[in-house]
């Protein structure tokens, strides 16, 4: 008889665990992964959640979140306040996305800030071309980085002025400083577990811009191979010491880890770099 209650007991324990991992929950599919909770309020800017068997309350941005598959079986998209490319390298500059509204840049991963001046060659040169010139090169700044959205903070445009008897002229110029996001980084464990173990890599572009470039530029010398030495995290982002024959820096951030390439960046005093390797 004792025997048969420890059984039952046991039997008991065992159909209480397997009702509780079936109890129905809120999915949150985040830039950051699947978030398994119960959703208790979706805000203007924010969504409000707990976690199975907790009271506390926590959020997350609405422009980090791309759908939540209710347990009721309804889903709802979210779609971003604004609309974020995906850049592969440095040639989808053009898809990089302007906000000069800090709220919509809530949720995203801020990289760095960004510079750039453009100045006509003459008086007479004309405004639009010389500001458009500026956005280019903050763009192209801002996919080096692996950022797809610029929260620009200053823009300042000067006109022609002509000069006189006692004064020189002036061509117009467009200075512009900003802030670079972006929706998503490359994950440490995302890296480790494509990798596994290998060390050497075949180049397969090494691009960069210098402070008064107006374009991208291929760097002539492109290393056969980069290896990896070791990477770690550090404020959520991949950095790796690595080396390739030609090129003196050691320490690069990993900007990139999709399809089948990464892509590292680093700068100095002059240029900012980005080097490709196939995986």
């Amino acid at each position: 008889m004792f025997k048969k209650i420890i059984n039952l007991s046991l039997l008991t324990l065992a159909t209480n665990a397997a009702l509780a991992q079936q109890v129905p929950v809120d999915s949150i599919f985040s830039n950051e992964g699947l978030i398994l909770a119960e959703v208790k309020e979706i805000a203007p800017d924010v969504i409000k959640f707990t976690y199975p068997s907790e009271t506390v309350l926590n959020s997350i941005y609405k422009n980090a979140v791309q759908k939540i598959s209710f347990k009721s079986g309804r889903v709802q998209f979210f779609k971003e306040s604004l609309a974020l490319g995906e850049i592969r390298n440095v040639f989808d500059f053009e898809r990089v996305a302007l906000t000069h509204v800090e709220s919509e840049t809530k949720g995203l991963y801020k990289l760095d800030e960004v510079f750039s001046k453009a100045v006509g060659t003459t008086t007479l040169s004309n405004i639009t071309t010389v500001k458009e010139r500026a956005f280019k090169k903050l763009k192209i700044q801002a996919a080096l980085l692996g950022g797809n959205v610029i929260y620009m903070l200053d823009q300042n445009t000067v006109g022609n002025q002509f000069g006189g008897q006692y004064q020189s002229g002036k061509a117009t110029e467009t200075i512009l400083t900003g802030i670079v996001y972006s929706n998503s980084i490359p994950k440490v464990e995302d890296i480790t577990a494509t990798l596994n173990n290998k060390k050497t890599f075949t180049v397969n572009a090494n691009y960069y811009a210098g402070r008064n470039s107006t374009d991208i530029e291929g760097n002539p010398f492109l290393p056969e191979t980069f290896t990896i030495e070791d990477f770690y995290q550090e404020n959520g982002f991949v950095y790796v010491r690595g080396k390739a024959k030609g090129i003196k820096n050691t320490l690069f951030k990993v900007v990139s880890f999709k399809n089948n390439q990464m892509t590292f960046y680093w700068k100095d005093k002059k240029k900012a770099y980005n080097l490709s390797v196939d995986l």
